[in-house]
């Protein structure tokens, strides 16, 4: 038996095919099937251009795509052996900025779509709280998230699709008032945090090791663990137990965990593979389902994302809750959700360090357009997991633009005998209801899948 559903409430939409065996999903196919073709838009472009173009493919983490797109036109001066010079500032207000979008991106997420869901399992009135549109908790999540962004709007201009990153800096200038301003927005974050989220001060849930801590508290993330583990998303949603992450910042460090053994990452053997993945002007053809093709790090599958994140940064209580759970959906959303308090923490630190007397741009002293050839690659850690864009160019015109986002990573096709990561996750569920929720722990983005 097969069933087919649509996925909604997510960037975009996508269809899940599932096969049925005894009461389980023993199949799983996640079809994303609105190509966009932004990789082809870009060819024969100006390079500059790109910094308007790669931000519009998502609507969420634009400011990862324009952060990629930034550093690879910078190491193209790299790789001819001229750097430019990025001052501090500019740094931190890229790092700010692409902050201050994620923990946007985590608020909306949890409260606006997976946590409804999840809610949904159970007929328990206190948990109407969380009822899409009608509940409160709903409506405070979204308030919160929408506050949190203007943050970023302070100094970016606007949200999303904002473009104020380019090669030799940030095209913005804040004032000492613009600061104060980013501050009192994440303190508002923050507090709603406390209150909403853990039920306690950010110190005391820093000393937590343990899932047991969160029974002490009064507020979702109890709820969330208590819904969990009534209806098995402790135990569900498991896949390889591989994690890959590609950057580092402040909170992050890049890595590979197989088998917990933890391994440094060697780019160029990264690779995409579109065997089950339609073609332009080809007849579809038998095996091809979707548009998304799938990464793989040395021909295997690796999740990516705020879990594997946690996991290579050695965060401790999300170590400490996967030894138990490994990579269930319990452990994932929790990784997330611990992932957004430590960025709206560290993002307060990094405004207090932001240098005003220091120069936002510096520009660079070699055209672009005298560059004859050139190919670089730069990663950043965006939302859902490691994005990572690759651009060739030739006296400044885009010859070749390869992007490689997060939910390639998570959410393409198997390859061979081997599921795709969110496929393998999917597999064993015994509702349509846990499946869908298994497949929204990766956060799913069709609008980056098919790019």
């Amino acid at each position: 038996m097969k069933t087919l559903n649509i996925i909604e409430r997510i960037e975009g939409e996508a269809k899940l095919v599932c096969t049925w065996k005894e009461n389980k999903i023993s199949d799983a196919q996640i079809q994303f099937l609105n190509f966009r073709g932004f990789e082809y838009i870009l060819n024969n472009k100006p390079a500059l251009d790109a910094l308007i173009y790669t931000p519009r493919i998502c609507g969420i983490c634009g400011q990862a795509h324009l952060k990629a797109t930034a550093e690879a036109l910078e190491n193209i001066y790299k790789s001819i052996n001229e750097p430019l010079y990025i001052t501090d500032k500019a740094k931190l207000l890229r790092e700010i900025g692409l902050n201050i979008e994620i923990i946007d991106s985590h608020i909306k997420w949890f409260y606006i779509f997976i946590m409804p869901d999840i809610a949904k399992l159970s007929k328990e009135q206190k948990y109407l709280k969380y009822e899409a549109l009608k509940g409160e908790s709903w409506r405070k999540g979204t308030y919160a998230a929408s506050e949190s962004i203007k943050a970023l709007a302070v100094f970016a201009g606007q949200w999303p699709h904002t473009s104020y990153m380019i090669p030799g800096g940030v095209m913005s200038d804040p004032t000492l008032f613009d600061i104060i301003t980013m501050q009192n927005y994440m303190d508002q974050t923050l507090h709603f945090l406390e209150k909403e989220l853990i039920g306690t001060d950010i110190e005391k849930y820093f000393s937590f090791d343990s899932e047991l801590d969160l029974d002490t508290l009064n507020a979702t993330l109890s709820d969330f663990k208590n819904l969990c583990f009534e209806n098995d998303l402790h135990i569900l949603g498991k896949s390889y137990n591989s994690h890959i992450t590609l950057s580092d910042t402040s909170l992050f460090e890049s890595g590979r965990i197989e088998v917990k053994n933890r391994l440094l990452v060697d780019l160029s053997l990264i690779d995409e593979k579109d065997i089950n993945t339609f073609k332009i002007n080809e007849q579809k053809k038998e095996n091809e389902y979707t548009w998304a093709k799938t990464a793989l790090y040395n021909n295997k599958p690796y999740e990516t994302g705020p879990l594997s994140r946690a996991l290579i940064s050695n965060r401790k209580l999300i170590k400490n809750i996967h030894k138990t759970y490994g990579d269930s959906v319990f452990t994932r959303v929790m990784a997330r959700m611990d992932e957004l308090i430590n960025l709206v923490f560290i993002t307060k630190k990094l405004i207090k360090q932001i240098d005003l007397s220091q120069e936002s741009y510096i520009p660079a002293k070699i055209d672009l357009k005298d560059i004859e050839s050139a190919t670089s690659i730069s990663t950043v850690e965006a939302a859902r997991g490691s994005l990572l864009h690759k651009v060739t160019i030739e006296n400044a015109i885009i010859k070749d633009y390869d992007v490689i986002t997060p939910s390639v990573w998570n959410l393409g096709p198997g390859i061979g005998d081997k599921f795709g990561i969110a496929q393998k996750a999917i597999i064993g569920a015994d509702s349509i209801e846990k499946a869908h929720i298994i497949l929204r722990s990766f956060d799913v983005c069709s609008v980056c899948t098919t790019h």
